[in-house]
């Protein structure tokens, strides 16, 4: 989450924020975020974080499979 920016910066990771940021910028067209702590039971706000820059977000899911086109 991009209140815990820093955090991420140190460990070599992204915000939601920056995530869909990027793909925003890179004009993809879906964004799929994942690599989560296990400390998070609740991802809803990590797809409400990205959701509102890149709309076209989903979570990656483990066990969930995804088309790439």
């Amino acid at each position: 989450m991009h209140d815990l920016k820093e955090r991420a910066t140190a460990t070599f990771h992204s915000t939601a924020r920056e995530a869909a940021t990027i793909a925003l910028e890179g004009e993809v067209g879906k964004l799929l975020i994942g690599h989560f702590s296990a400390r998070y039971k609740q991802l809803d706000a990590f797809l409400e974080e990205a959701t509102a820059v890149f709309p076209n977000t989903d979570l990656a899911v483990e066990g969930e499979v995804y088309r790439v086109d």
